[in-house]
């Protein structure tokens, strides 16, 4: 934690963009069907929580920095596996904008950003990020599970 300071970052800008696009075109053209319409937790501290874990990692990831690193982009395995995972995304999102919104689908959506967020975190050894993204993914999941049950 010493090492950690409040700086704008690039980086992180980057993921944060790159993430909340497809969540952009989502919410101005919903595609027919759009089986997360309505996708809310009827659990308010699951419902809050949530939405306030999201708010926290992008603020840590635009300003919280890692003072030993430099200022340019992580290029790590961690920085790679962030990448993937925010591709993978965006290949979920093409399909279920193409009509394939199958549960499988609905939650690689659910887990890819938390893990592009934790993989972008330990890329750039802000580990405050990466701890925020596994209490976020479970919140994500719970509200996933209560929408989309496994059967």
């Amino acid at each position: 934690m010493k090492n950690l300071r409040i700086r704008f970052s690039l980086y992180g800008l980057l993921i944060v963009a790159l993430q909340a696009l497809p969540n952009i075109a989502w919410a101005l053209w919903p595609p027919t069907p759009n089986a997360l319409q309505g996708n809310a937790s009827s659990v308010p501290f699951i419902e809050y929580g949530e939405h306030i874990l999201g708010v926290t990692i992008v603020i840590l990831l635009l300003f919280l920095v890692n003072k030993t690193q430099s200022r340019r982009m992580p290029r790590s395995r961690w920085m790679i596996a962030g990448f993937a995972a925010i591709a993978l995304y965006w290949l979920c999102w093409a399909l279920y904008f193409a009509g394939v919104q199958p549960n499988p689908i609905i939650y690689a959506m659910v887990i890819l950003p938390p893990v592009a967020f934790f993989s972008a975190g330990a890329a750039e050894k802000v580990w405050p990020i990466s701890a925020a993204s596994l209490l976020f993914l479970l919140f994500h999941l719970l509200v996933a599970l209560e929408n989309f049950p496994i059967v």
